[in-house]
């Protein structure tokens, strides 16, 4: 009798361990609409149930014209960084038996500005989306635990293909993402370095255009040149003009 409540025991245990297991796999996989353990559905019909008996309960309100005054919309500083998944996800039955790892603690600022700074210093920004091999310029960007940058829209895009969220570079799963905007900065600097330097061009190349207009220019060939074509453009004006135009020292 003994042995057979053993038996019976050690086979519950695997039967745990295996949908333990089981549950993980489905977690870590991103395939939540199968697992058993999300109850991510049942407070979505939760949600749905108590607005639909919202709104069959509404009534009209009288308008007494005493309504506070409306405010818009905050407008949010486009410049903001923030985590995009600051709460850890929830501890599956595997982890909670010790058979994985817990996912580990959110980052506190601290350690995301040594992670931007090793970023920084890779230099991650200023290279091209190691994903689409394109720059970041404009587009929202990503900041991974791991100082991995990436196109936020490339990211999704790779995790919805490997059906994982693992970091396409260091193979790092269970990371934690940050919205920055370095890439965008660095596009901004290059768009006004860009602008400058085309306009002190056109501004050196009209100043040397009136200086080879007006001071001759100290080689014998070119000097005969210059004051040729001076001489051709003076005997096509008026006397008038002309003695107008000509220096002292010509007169």
């Amino acid at each position: 009798m003994l042995q057979c409540k053993g038996h019976s025991s050690k086979q519950d245990n695997l039967a745990v361990t295996a949908v333990a297991l089981q549950d993980h796999i489905l977690h870590d996989l991103q395939l939540r609409n199968l697992s058993t353990a999300d109850p991510s559905k049942t407070k979505a019909q939760q949600r749905d149930t108590r607005s639909k008996s919202l709104k069959r309960n509404t009534r009209a309100v009288i308008d007494t014209g005493l309504k506070t005054a409306v405010q818009g919309p905050k407008v949010e500083d486009p410049e903001r960084e923030y985590v995009l998944d600051p709460k850890p996800p929830p501890l599956t039955l595997a982890q909670k038996l010790g058979l994985f790892e817990p996912p580990p603690l959110p980052l506190s600022s601290e350690e995301w500005e040594k992670v931007k700074q090793r970023s920084i210093m890779q230099g991650d920004s200023t290279q091209p989306c190691p994903i689409c091999k394109e720059e970041f310029e404009l587009r929202p960007q990503v900041l991974l635990s791991c100082s991995h940058v990436f196109h936020r829209a490339c990211l999704q895009a790779f995790e919805k293909f490997a059906n994982k969220k693992t970091c396409p570079l260091c193979r790092k799963n269970q990371y934690q993402t940050r919205v920055i905007h370095d890439g965008a900065r660095l596009f901004k600097v290059k768009c006004a370095t860009r602008i400058q330097a085309s306009w002190r061009g056109h501004v050196v190349r009209k100043w040397y255009r009136d200086l080879r207009r007006t001071v001759p220019p100290t080689d014998a060939k070119l000097r005969r040149k210059f004051f040729e074509g001076k001489a051709c453009s003076l005997t096509a004006l008026p006397t008038t003009q002309v003695c107008t135009e000509l220096p002292v020292r010509e007169r």
